[in-house]
């Protein structure tokens, strides 16, 4: 099952990635795995952020601002597969990172 989040402004959406190393991390990584997905312990494996946070990054919590969450931004995607949740870059996402890389 595929949730869809509500989509901010781009301009928004850039200064809030750019702020927090975490979600630029989560993004990036997500990106060179296109279309993949990947599960938070995986993420957090390879980045080496703690699972929490990458967690927190994806879904908001705490420090993170749940509006200012990959998924609320709607630049990360959450499937579910049985009990487990896997994310990958939606195609939102993955036209930000191409934008910015090409400025």
């Amino acid at each position: 099952m595929l949730k869809k989040a509500k989509k901010t402004g781009f301009g928004d959406m850039l200064v809030s990635i750019r702020k927090n190393r975490v979600r630029s991390e989560i993004l990036m990584y997500l990106y060179n795995n296109y279309p993949e997905t990947s599960y938070p312990a995986e993420i957090a494996k390879n980045t080496g952020i703690d699972k929490t946070n990458i967690i927190k990054g994806l879904r908001g919590a705490g420090r993170f601002d749940v509006a200012k969450s990959l998924l609320r931004q709607g630049v990360v995607e959450e499937m579910e597969q049985g009990d487990e949740a896997y994310y990958r870059l939606s195609e939102r996402g993955k036209s930000m990172i191409e934008s910015r890389q090409e400025a």
